[in-house]
């Protein structure tokens, strides 16, 4: 393995915002925070990025082409919206090639899986001379606020609330998107794109075809494309149909078109179409898919499936549809082989030529071989690709990608139990968090080790979800159009492959294939938990609880004093006078290859104050751990560039001037959360009640599988009550005067949308998933702490 990955002697760096530093390659393949000089960024004279121009014709969207022309010529935000294959991709590349510039210019950027925050630093990279540059979240939308851009956004994936935080960041320039479903940020004005008429279906049926329709083929065309609603991916497919030699199918024939289209292709293709089936959506590169064939033409093959709807193109790859890749896994009974496939990638990341933006944009494809070497039992393949991939990654500045890979490459290494992987992925959390201006939030190592272990697992969930969301897309059902990704989503990993067994005259599934996990109770109950059917080990963490105390109406009081008493089984902190404590209990986790102080730190909880009163505390691993047990550790001061990280802050430093949102906030939220927690609690009830009915049905006791309406009621207003905190949370970053404060309540309203997220994925399949909130409860804790003193208290 490379030791700089194309830095070398850490030459290569890239430069961040937060802190006073430079992020550099080096310590075999370790990412480190060096003293540097910010950067000054220069706007370029003449901001360009475009599509590349493709040969085929925009056939039939003459009228569309004009409405969305206006559209954009006389309002900020446009969306494209449709159903998958109806062609809004192709729309929006062509308005971006013949439209005008706005004054500063225009700019292309393929949004898919993509955050707010890495679509605002490839806005910055594409705008400003700032070579390896990642400014801070205030410094970058200084910089993009000035800016006069068209910008061009394919297939966002946003939530709505991180929308409107994007677009608020560049705030003079004009957006145009396009997304499944139409959008309901304020001002975004939603343009649905329909089917192609029957006229233009004949003329792009006959196009394909290179031929003129015969008269008894236009009426056949005319009812196909009423049939598929003029979706021009399916018409493509029906147009291969016919250039096999069949003629047109009839309507009844529709259904299995796609498998008769699988088994007529060349077994070249059907490589081809397996080995990027097996990727949950993810793209590769024409490069990537010769070196896994071993061809030289792959990208002609690939050129040719697009053509027929079999694949999709983008600017840097392709990838496949979820329909064709479900019947071809399906035909193969079989994915392409995991090992292989990280074998390539790692050679391909580790070769000199390999540029850190190219390493960006196959992102999700590195994430898709990390997980699926992790589950086909190659983890150590799994880590090697994720160890080459994560320098290059940083250097990439696309930050939430890069947390993405160390996610998965942090299980994997979990999975092989190698103590020295972990530890690596570990440290490269630390220093993304601390690049990000996170620091701050870890008052000591202790804490600072249960942040990063529960952020590594809901980067981890963060993969998953968005492999599980990529698979499940209905690219190939126009009519049926899907909910655009949420922001963040920590969904656990998927359960093991179903084990049938014949009972009462049926096949059932087993239990822990079918039973979710849900468990989120007030502080008055006793903990709940919901166990698998397989016997989860002793060691297996409790879920962690919300609690939120009411609080007072201001926070202007200080806080009192804090005592705190250590013992080998844990740590309880009281806070004097408030008549409220919380106790965390400190564990061990085990992991294969034995626990560090580190690794075993990391179980640790936090339980913080919000004000007066009001608690937010996690119960973590019930089993504990004298190394665990934390000491005195003096808080880094990571406030002020001048004070070197780990030594104690001056203390005229530490008593900065209250933010005035500090008294209004603190107060809702504990309102909002007491809600959350009254009717989390109230769901949790209702979990049971399923997971005993679930038990029933998949003994075979029962013979239907039990209703679950009642329980997505209750999960809805769970959702509703988050919803509610995440209203209160983004007013009050927005009114926020103290940089500080402002990053303590983003990092909150993060914690709470991937919260929220959660439950959302639950509630849509409440059969085949579960809900975990340990690691967003202690992300809160730890932003929650760090407003805490930045309110003064």
């Amino acid at each position: 393995m490379s030791q700089n990955n194309g830095a070398p002697d850490g030459s290569e760096g890239i430069r961040t915002g937060d802190v006073s530093g430079t992020v550099v390659i080096g310590n075999n393949n370790t990412v480190s925070i060096l003293e540097g000089t910010l950067p000054d960024p220069v706007k370029r004279p003449s901001i360009s990025q475009l599509p590349r121009s493709t040969a085929e014709p925009l056939i039939g969207r003459a009228r569309d082409v004009r409405t969305l022309q206006e559209a954009v010529t006389a309002r900020p935000l446009v969306q494209i919206w449709g159903a998958s294959g109806v062609g809004k991709s192709a729309l929006l590349r062509h308005l971006a090639c013949s439209m005008a510039h706005g004054d500063d210019g225009a700019a292309y950027i393929e949004a898919g899986g993509r955050t707010a925050d890495d679509i605002a630093q490839a806005i910055f990279d594409i705008s400003f001379d700032a070579p390896n540059y990642k400014p801070s979240w205030e410094v970058l939308k200084e910089h993009l606020k000035t800016l006069r851009l068209r910008i061009y956004l394919d297939d966002v994936g946003l939530a709505e609330k991180e929308l409107r935080r994007l677009v608020d960041m560049a705030e003079r320039s004009t957006f145009v998107f396009t997304a499944q479903e139409q959008s309901t940020v304020d001002a975004v004005h939603a343009i649905r794109l329909k089917g192609l008429t029957a006229a233009a279906a004949a003329e792009l049926v006959s196009a394909l075809l290179s031929r003129e329709l015969r008269p008894d083929e236009v009426p056949l065309v005319d009812a196909l494309c009423d049939a598929v609603d003029g979706n021009p991916l399916r018409l493509r497919r029906i147009a291969l149909s016919a250039a096999t030699g069949k003629g047109l199918p009839g309507k009844a024939d529709l259904p299995e078109l796609l498998p008769a289209l699988l088994k007529k292709v060349g077994p070249r293709e059907r490589d081809l179409l397996h080995l990027l089936g097996s990727l949950s959506g993810a793209e590769l590169a024409p490069r990537h898919l010769n070196d896994l064939l071993d061809r030289t033409d792959a990208g002609a093959l690939a050129d040719g499936l697009v053509r027929h709807g079999l694949l999709l193109a983008s600017e840097t790859g392709y990838s496949c549809p979820p329909d064709v890749a479900e019947c071809v896994l399906d035909t193969r009974r079989t994915e392409y082989p995991a090992d292989r496939l990280c074998r390539t990638l790692t050679a391909w990341v580790e070769a000199g030529d390999t540029t850190a933006d190219d390493v960006a944009v196959h992102f999700q494809a590195l994430d898709v071989a990390v997980l699926r070497a992790e589950r086909s039992g190659h983890p150590r393949l799994g880590v090697a690709l994720a160890r080459a991939a994560s320098p290059k990654l940083a250097l990439s500045r696309q930050f939430d990608a890069w947390g993405s890979l160390l996610g998965v490459g942090w299980a994997a290494a979990r999975s092989a139990g190698v103590q020295e992987d972990e530890e690596f992925f570990l440290h490269e959390a630390r220093t993304r968090r601390k690049a990000l201006g996170r620091g701050a939030m870890t008052a000591a190592l202790v804490l600072e080790a249960g942040v990063l272990w529960h952020e590594l697992t809901a980067l981890h969930g963060q993969s998953v979800a968005q492999q599980v969301t990529n698979a499940a897309s209905n690219a190939g059902l126009p009519g049926h159009a899907l909910a655009t990704t949420p922001g963040p989503v920590h969904v656990p990993p998927p359960l093991p492959d179903p084990v049938t067994t014949a009972s009462a005259g049926h096949t059932t599934t087993a239990a822990h294939t079918a039973r979710p996990v849900f468990d989120v109770s007030s502080a008055s109950t006793q903990p709940h938990v919901a166990a698998h059917a397989s016997a989860a080990p002793p060691t297996t963490p409790v879920p962690q609880q919300i609690d939120l105390s009411s609080a007072h109406t201001s926070v202007a009081h200080s806080t009192p004093a804090t005592s705190t008493t250590t013992s080998a089984t844990g740590t309880t902190t009281q806070a004097a006078g408030a008549g409220h404590s919380a106790t965390t209990a400190a564990g061990a986790a085990g992991a294969k290859g034995g626990a560090s102080a580190l690794a075993a730190a990391c179980a640790i909880g936090a339980a913080a104050v919000l004000g007066v009163g009001a608690i937010v505390y996690a119960n973590n691993q019930p089993t504990p751990s004298p190394t665990a047990a934390p000491s005195a550790v003096s808080t880094p001061y990571l406030g002020n560039d001048n004070v070197p990280a780990g030594d104690t802050a001056p203390a005229e430093a530490t008593s900065p001037s209250v933010d005035p949102v500090c008294a209004t906030v603190i107060p809702d939220l504990s309102s909002g959360l007491q809600q959350y927690s009254t009717d989390s609690a109230t769901a949790s009830a209702s979990i049971d009640s399923y997971n005993s009915a679930m038990d029933s049905y998949n003994s075979g006791a029962t013979s239907t599988p039990p209703d679950d309406s009642t329980l997505r009621s209750e999960v809805g207003t769970v959702i509703s009550d988050l919803r509610s905190v995440e209203s209160t949370l983004q007013d009050a970053v927005y009114e926020a005067e103290d940089s500080s404060v402002e990053s303590d309540l983003d990092d909150m309203l993060t914690a709470t949308q991937e919260l929220t997220s959660e439950y959302e994925s639950y509630a849509s399949d409440p059969e085949n998933s579960q809900v975990d909130p340990s690691s967003e409860a202690s992300a809160m804790n730890a932003a929650s702490d760090s407003l805490q003193t930045d309110c003064g208290a």
